[in-house]
């Protein structure tokens, strides 16, 4: 019997099995219920699948991979090809308007927006022409170390630590405004007493795992403690769920005087800040396969 094969989509890149990603942890527990799995890229010989899993760690989907994912009949994450935070935040603040009190300072972009600014150099034409040389990556880190030497208000990329919470928008720098890499959102954050608290919700077709991390960071970046929540994620986030399609991935969020706020999702959750823990969610997570292929459980049983 031929065994049903998942082909994921990864940029050529983004360096897949040198990473630490959730889902390489989640492919062994796949081929042993009977799932064929191949990882592939843009750059590389078509591959059949069944089905094919989007995992691009970027924030906008390349159009090469836009038309690779197009050629397969189904395709998880396949909605999911803009993941800026304008897309889906409802905590935006303008210039003008009424005042919102506190507010924080990030980028529009996933993880900072690093991943895009190492890609624009690294396809610009000075970094083409060196990388016959071998001198392409001295150019990206003498880029990044210049990048860095800007005011963080006019930055193509700010590492997640340095975003800024203000005590108004009046305090926020006229720079900010005109930098369309970040964006102004209302500071709204769950207390636990004096720490602040995030929680995360990691999900792969009908199989899921919450969290909670707090921290004395009002950016919850300092963590303190990282642990598991037992109840229900709230109806309105499966709703944002469903509305984003997203079948893959991991949202942050809080609950602020009974407000449901979205931080951030994630399309390619990584492992490498607790592996012991992402061990056990993706042995939690992995059986979640079967939502699409349902046949995956009586082939095991089978053999």
């Amino acid at each position: 019997m031929t065994r049903p094969r998942l082909v994921i989509l990864a940029r050529a890149g983004d360096r897949f099995h040198e990473r630490h990603y959730l889902v390489q942890q989640m492919i062994p527990q796949w081929e042993s219920l009977g799932l064929g799995v191949v990882v592939t890229s843009e750059d590389e010989p078509f591959v059949s699948g069944d089905a094919a899993l989007l995992h691009v760690d970027l924030t906008l989907t390349p159009d090469g991979l836009r038309r690779l994912a197009e050629r397969y009949p189904r395709v998880l994450n396949g909605r999911v090809l803009d993941i800026r935070k304008r897309s889906f935040s409802g905590a935006l603040v303008s210039r003008t308007g009424p005042d919102p009190g506190r507010v924080i300072v990030k980028t529009d972009w996933n993880c900072g927006g690093r991943n895009e600014f190492r890609l624009a150099i690294l396809e610009s034409r000075p970094a083409r022409l060196l990388r016959a040389f071998g001198l392409d990556q001295q150019l990206l880190r003498f880029r990044e170390w210049l990048e860095e030497q800007r005011p963080w208000a006019r930055r193509r990329w700010i590492h997640t630590s340095e975003y800024r919470v203000l005590d108004s928008r009046g305090e926020v720098p006229a720079a900010v405004w005109r930098n369309p890499n970040l964006i102004v959102e209302r500071f709204l954050a769950e207390r636990d007493g004096e720490r602040y608290s995030c929680r995360h919700w990691v999900f792969f077709g009908d199989r899921e795992r919450s969290s909670r991390t707090r921290s004395i960071d009002p950016a919850v970046k300092g963590r303190t403690s990282v642990e598991p929540l037992h109840e229900s994620v709230p109806e309105a986030l499966r709703a944002i769920r469903s509305k984003l399609g997203f079948d893959y991935g991991k949202f942050d969020y809080g609950i602020v005087d009974g407000e449901l706020i979205l931080y951030d999702v994630n399309r390619t959750p990584g492992t490498a800040s607790n592996p012991a823990s992402h061990a056990a969610a993706a042995a939690e997570l992995s059986p979640g396969i079967r939502a699409f292929f349902p046949a995956l459980g009586s082939r095991a049983a089978a053999r």
